[in-house]
């Protein structure tokens, strides 16, 4: 067989290097929120006809101009801005290695760091509906939230442990929670007052959470 020329073969190695690394880059798009708030997104370029959606990141951007990261993946693109607070749902991890993903409920007034509040959120939906707000936790699925009759408005999603044939378990599929703004400004309060600096187990991004 007969050999390419060095020249030959070092030109196809760079086509090929340069091909991989269009084939990953990414273009990020920024789309401006209010208050300085900012989602960004990551599309995922590769050579596949059908790739994963964009990741979207959220910032905020300050009056000088300075970019202050607040998370790099939102479980749901549906941030709700109110004054200087925002409000979003990013997915958090949870276990190590694997770094499965939930979504949680996040407040933040930036520059501070993000609060998670979805366990104040789910102690208050657990009072007002007669439920064990440990359960409450165990079975939170997914939710989402809406601005609605001046305030917050929450659906909650939970997973159904009930058995094919079995006898139907007494808690809800779904459910909604109703805040005031004063309510959420009580909740981020009690985090900022009870909670600690952690740090997310995937993104290794910092914010303040409690521990129960």
């Amino acid at each position: 067989m007969k050999r390419l020329p060095n020249f030959i073969v070092a030109g196809l190695g760079l086509a090929l290097l340069g091909l991989g690394a269009a084939g990953c880059q990414t273009h990020k798009t920024v789309s401006k929120l209010g208050n300085g708030y900012e989602e960004v997104s990551h599309p995922h370029h590769t050579l596949i006809d059908d790739p994963e959606p964009p990741r979207i990141a959220f910032q905020f951007r300050d009056t000088n101009d300075t970019v202050i990261p607040i998370w790099p993946s939102l479980f749901s693109a549906r941030e709700i801005i109110h004054d200087d607070l925002a409000l979003f749902i990013a997915e958090k991890g949870y276990t190590q290695p694997e770094h499965e993903t939930r979504p949680r409920l996040f407040a933040v007034r930036a520059p501070e760091l993000p609060l998670d509040i979805t366990d104040e959120v789910l102690w208050r939906w657990a009072k007002a509906n007669g439920k064990k707000v440990g359960q409450a936790m165990d079975r939170l699925s997914s939710f989402s939230i809406a601005e609605k009759n001046d305030g917050l408005e929450i659906n909650l999603v939970f997973w159904s442990n009930t058995e094919m044939g079995g006898e139907r378990e007494d808690w809800p599929e779904e459910s909604t929670l109703q805040l005031t703004w004063p309510q959420i400004d009580q909740i981020t309060h009690s985090v900022k007052a009870k909670g600690v600096k952690q740090e997310d187990l995937r993104y290794h991004t910092p914010y303040i959470g409690e521990k129960f």
